[in-house]
């Protein structure tokens, strides 16, 4: 491929922005695909692995080899163009639709634009096709999101501490002074984490960084992964519900390596240049085809199945209730149960959760002889075994009837298949049970901050007993036989237990109340496929 470096583009408002174009062999003119985000041009050259987890462009080879041209802007504020960074602000928003129009006017180009690239490149993506610049022809979505103050920075008003921290210092402020001793270039002085954490509530200026998804009026091909809980999934699936017209397509999928697949060419051929070949080259491949959505249930080995829309109706609402009678499932401060049917016990001794547990050694997480039990210091619900393989697809709630003696509190919650173990000798059963908790897997999870259980949010009144409805990031999962479904609850979360997206942040001391009793049902409510009988 041919190489321009260092095009200037003149922005509305005068500032300029700096991209490099990549041109395939011949004379043209080409498509064009443009990638633009706040992560350094210049570094492409490094690898895409875990450790530049910010080269999210794709193989930039690759489309250049058929025939796309490709163009690779520095964010306003960032990398060498000028401005300021200002977390996907109206500026920033409008140089994306004024790129646009520039890459359409250059003699290479055939005037038909898309974007590639994935995370913050597609949720610039999201931004740009709402700007409606004339000249882009289609979309195609890839791990973004729609609304960065409630899919990013505060799920359900609960501060997203481990992302910000990690995004703003490994990946901005980092890769903004990477060579070494050098001062950070624009961009990577932005105070990412104190610009957000001043900014507490949902406000106009999180309203103005929120995609206008109804504006957007290009055909969209929406790609998801169900593991992307707490960042890019309810965002992607929020934002193809929101998409008027019928040009509009959804796949999610399963598994965790949705950035390495992403440069794999089998992939690309398979889920992403096809759309790319219908809309810019005018190529008739079919992927109009068929339904609109088509999805991969996690934990089932099965190849990716249609469905007419996203949620499927034909998902049956089941509820499980909390019940304070002990599950003999895992060690926990109250080893709980989700029943089947309903509490006729008048109203009790609720379960009482006091924090932070002395026990607590990395956030929530105890850790005992050098072994993590993220469970033991937290409430837990959990099913008997499952009689059959049950499974999950669609959006999860959460009904907590619930009190504090303070005037906000948090509600961590996660839902995790408790794996079957086989049966083991008793002593051994013992031993292990003391030292190891029972192998699970986090499923998806949920966050509200008490307060903001209404809008404006509003403190509670200590004492009094609240509804919350707590919502739960969707999923689609296969939950087999035998194993269990568990609902973790508690008032954080731990780097240990949660990784990147844990959000355990500032010191909290109080006592919460959970009550479950035939005047209070607290309740999880799960989308249930039905199976047909073999």
């Amino acid at each position: 491929m041919r190489t321009i470096k260092n095009e200037w583009i003149t922005a509305s408002d005068g500032i300029r922005i700096c991209a490099d174009v990549y041109l395939p062999e011949g004379d043209g003119p080409f498509p064009a695909l443009y990638a633009v985000a706040p992560y350094q041009k210049d570094l492409l050259h490094l690898p895409a692995v875990p450790m530049y987890r910010f080269i999210e462009t794709g193989p930039l080879d690759y489309w250049t080899g058929h025939g796309y041209a490709v163009v690779v802007g520095d964010q306003r504020g960032t990398g060498a163009s000028e401005g300021r960074f200002e977390l996907f602000g109206p500026a920033e928003q409008r140089d994306f639709y004024d790129t646009i129009e520039w890459i359409a006017s250059r003699p290479w180009s055939t005037g038909k634009v898309s974007m590639i690239g994935e995370s913050a490149y597609s949720v610039n993506q999201w931004l740009a096709a709402a700007q409606r610049p004339p000249h882009l022809t289609c979309a195609l979505i890839y791990s973004g999101f729609t609304d960065v103050y409630h899919d990013a920075v505060y799920h359900g008003g609960v501060y997203s501490m481990g992302f910000l921290n990690f995004w703003s210092t490994d990946n901005l402020r980092a890769g903004a002074s990477i060579g070494g001793g050098t001062p950070p270039r624009p961009g990577g002085t932005a105070d990412v984490v104190g610009m957000t954490l001043d900014r507490p509530v949902f406000d106009d200026w999180w309203k103005q960084r929120a995609v206008k998804v109804e504006d957007i009026d290009v055909p969209v091909l929406n790609i998801a992964w169900w593991y992307s809980v707490g960042l890019h999934l309810r965002g992607q699936l929020d934002g193809h519900e929101r998409l008027g017209g019928t040009d509009k397509r959804l796949v999610v999928l399963a598994g965790t390596d949705s950035h390495e697949r992403y440069y794999q060419t089998d992939f690309l051929d398979t889920h992403i240049r096809p759309w790319y070949d219908h809309w810019l080259k005018g190529v008739d491949n079919g992927v109009m085809d068929g339904p609109a959505v088509r999805i991969e249930v996690a934990n089932s080995g099965r190849p990716p199945r249609e469905e007419s829309e996203w949620p499927p109706q034909r998902a049956v609402p089941v509820t499980l209730y909390l019940d304070p009678e002990p599950a003999r499932a895992v060690p926990s401060l109250n080893d709980g149960s989700l029943a089947t049917t309903p509490p006729t016990r008048p109203a009790s001794a609720a379960t009482v959760y006091d924090y932070p547990n002395p026990e607590w050694t990395v956030g929530t997480t105890v850790i005992t002889d050098g072994i993590p039990q993220p469970t033991r210091g937290i409430l837990t619900f959990t099913t008997a075994p499952l009689e059959h393989d049950t499974e999950v697809t669609g959006k999860i709630a959460l009904v907590l009837y619930a009190e504090s003696d303070q005037t906000d509190t948090d509600f961590h919650v996660k839902i995790s298949e408790q794996k079957a173990v086989p049966r083991l000798k008793k002593a051994l059963m013992r031993k292990v049970a003391e030292n190891v908790p029972p192998p699970s897997v986090m499923v998806t999870r949920g966050w509200l901050k008490a307060s903001h259980r209404t809008h404006p949010p509003h403190p509670i009144e200590p004492g009094n007993v609240v509804r919350y409805e707590i919502e739960i990031w969707p999923t689609s999962y296969l939950f087999p036989k035998g194993s269990r479904i568990r609902l973790e609850i508690a008032n954080g979360d731990s780097a240990v237990a949660d990784g990147l997206f844990h959000h355990y942040y500032g010191h909290q001391v109080g006592r919460t109340l959970i009550h479950h009793d035939a005047d209070h049902l607290s309740h999880l409510v799960l989308p249930v496929i039905r199976q047909p009988a073999n």
